[in-house]
């Protein structure tokens, strides 16, 4: 039994090592990335520059807004900080983090009508998944995710951090092609397929999304820092109707916040413009990012 208990121990600290030197290896590759996520995470979080406009959003707000043509019309600094998949967890995590080390003059936030509700699209897990390589230098990231007790140890480990993800993570340090410029990446084509199903069954409330939109609006009052959100066009989809739009609504007016519907709008539903139902291609995501351009002018809001 002693034996046993030995090589027990044995294998446990073996895999102690492994685990801490395959994360502390991979952990120091993620600043070298050449494009992609994470690269375009490290360059956000790592921004000595003070953005006037940061774009929150996930693929429609990563794919439709075009930094450049905000820049153009608005002499801003402006960055696209969208991402693939993302949702509230992300936002409030990313917007936490900056507002401590800057203060933009605007933050827009694409928003879907269905956002509050559960889904694995724009969850806490999914939030988990691209901030995790960053957990050990900016540990602040997971006390914004409010982390429970068991995803810490979780997180705590190297293999699991990265699992699945180390040929890409290699890959992207020695070349890539793909990458995001000021954060905005394009998508090309004309309505020729949908990434999946946009009429998705009804999903129940989640409360904590809630608590991060909450969370958001009061950090951003607290820092004095403009706030606007935006239902950006789909084609054919109108989903306005689910019990999660009623709940944005009435919590975005309760705070009196601004936010822009163009769901369905006469201005943005011809079929060339449209990569698929739910994404403008870049056509439209340039003249989507002009038109909100002109519209903050006309509001006044910068």
């Amino acid at each position: 039994m002693r034996r046993l208990m030995l090589q027990l121990g044995l294998i446990i600290v073996v895999l102690i090592i492994v685990d801490r030197f395959v994360g502390n290896t991979l952990d120091s590759l993620i600043p070298r990335h050449k494009c992609g996520y994470y690269k375009k995470i490290n360059t956000y979080l790592n921004s000595v520059n003070n953005y006037d406009i940061v774009i929150f959003g996930n693929s429609r707000g990563m794919h439709q807004y075009v930094p450049k043509v905000f820049e153009h019309s608005l002499n801003t600094k402006t960055i696209n900080a969208g991402i693939d998949g993302a949702g509230l967890p992300y936002y409030k995590a990313l917007i936490d983090f900056y507002l401590k080390r800057h203060k933009p003059k605007l933050i827009i936030i694409d928003i879907n009508n269905r956002e509050l509700e559960e889904s694995i699209v724009g969850d806490k897990y999914n939030a988990i998944r691209f901030l995790s390589p960053f957990f050990t230098n900016e540990p602040e990231l997971k006390q914004s995710l409010n982390l429970s007790f068991k995803d810490n140890i979780i997180q705590s480990s190297g293999l699991v951090r990265y699992n699945t993800r180390f040929y890409g993570i290699i890959k992207n340090c020695i070349s890539c092609k793909d990458d995001i410029s000021e954060g905005y990446k394009p998508f090309f084509g004309t309505a020729k397929r949908d990434l999946r199903n946009y009429r998705d069954p009804v999903g129940p409330i989640d409360n904590e999304r809630i608590d991060d939109l909450e969370s958001i609006i009061a950090s951003c009052k607290e820092k004095g820092v403009k706030l606007l959100f935006i239902f950006s066009p789909k084609r054919n989809i109108d989903d306005r109707k689910f019990y999660s739009r009623k709940l944005l609504t009435k919590i975005l007016e309760k705070h009196k916040l601004q936010y822009w519907d163009f769901t369905i709008s006469d201005k943005f539903k011809a079929k060339q413009i449209f990569y698929d139902s739910a994404h403008l291609n870049h056509q439209g995501a340039v003249r989507f990012s002009d038109f909100i351009s002109r519209k903050i002018i006309e509001s006044q809001i910068l």
